[in-house]
């Protein structure tokens, strides 16, 4: 009998241990301030966090700055007067938001930067933006050798659409200029800067093509330049007859441009490659980070995310 009553003592007591963890998190608020959720990557990475959360009774509300550092500014500053339990944010100018990042702090809001350091944050997801653009000009090298091997110098020209925006878009965009220094068959003929979205990126990509119809590769910041381009040199009418000597890469895989790599494969997309920022699942990641850090559990302050070169060699092992 004694052995009964204990064993129903520590069903309960598991029992209750259980309900405490699943419950510690419902009821909270997370504010994921961003700067654009036009652009594909940020879309589908909000809103797979915001997903994982929901799971957990957490609210997660998703601020757009379109672009905007001082609506930004706004936005963290009303998260914090909301009593955001964590505040997540993606800085449109890391030098803008970090007296307001600090106060949010003070007012008792934990603060997690993604991507550009902020110099104010509990904790941080950040990336060598450098080696992420040295690996979208290493992908189109390795490319340019396989498809031109025979290659004259100064023969494969290159387009790059580019950001400098923040000092982080500044070294990626940097990382991509090396090109010029991994082959001596490239030349850059052309680079339009302020270059993120879909829409600019084909807009872009129609005047490189109409100036320097020579270009056979094109280099872009961010997916919603690969996808811009890619949609610019794929559509009817387009300059490009042989889509199997155009090469498009790029940086910040999401579901839209993996498809486009693996499309890419028979020349029904001409994006071939794509930096992958995180893990297995960036957005797991942050998810299981902010877990951490509302539930008053140990965690790193800073937390480097691991680059992955996507091509049609590796596309088919990953899936969002």
């Amino acid at each position: 009998m004694k052995k009964i009553s204990l064993l129903l003592v520590l069903i309960l007591l598991f029992s209750g241990f259980a309900a405490i963890s699943t419950s510690a998190k419902e009821g909270k608020l997370i504010g994921y301030c961003v700067p654009d959720t036009t652009e594909p990557f940020l879309a589908d990475l909000t809103n797979r966090v915001k997903k994982y959360f929901a799971d957990d009774g957490v609210e997660v509300q998703i601020a757009d700055a379109a672009g905007s550092a001082s609506t930004q500014v706004s936005q963290i500053e009303n998260f914090a007067s909301m009593g955001a339990d964590l505040i997540i944010v993606m800085a449109v100018d890391p030098t803008s938001v970090s007296d307001v990042i600090q106060r949010a702090q003070e007012a008792g809001s934990k603060v997690l930067v993604a991507g550009s350091d902020t110099g104010a944050y509990d904790s941080i997801m950040y990336i060598d933006q450098f080696e992420d653009g040295k690996m979208i000009a290493e992908m189109a090298v390795d490319w340019i050798n396989e498809t031109y091997p025979d290659a004259e110098p100064g023969s494969i020209k290159v387009g790059i659409l580019e950001s400098r925006d923040t000092p982080e878009a500044s070294n990626r965009s940097d990382g991509m200029h090396e090109i010029t220094n991994m082959s001596p068959a490239v030349e850059i003929v052309k680079v339009i800067g302020g270059i993120k979205k879909n829409a600019d990126a084909q807009a872009a990509t129609e005047n490189m093509l109409l100036t320097n119809t020579d270009i056979r590769v094109i280099l872009g910041y961010n997916s919603g330049c690969g996808l811009g381009a890619n949609a610019v040199v794929m559509r009817p009418g387009s300059p490009i007859d042989d889509k199997s000597k155009f090469g498009v890469f790029c940086s910040d895989l999401d579901p839209q441009s993996l498809q486009a790599v693996k499309d890419s494969a028979t020349n029904d997309s001409v994006l071939r490659g794509v930096v992958k920022i995180g893990g297995a699942d960036l957005a797991y990641d942050t998810y299981k980070l902010a877990t951490k850090m509302i539930n008053g559990e140990p965690y790193d302050k800073k937390n480097p995310d691991k680059l992955t070169k996507i091509t049609p060699g590796n596309a088919d092992k990953y899936e969002f």
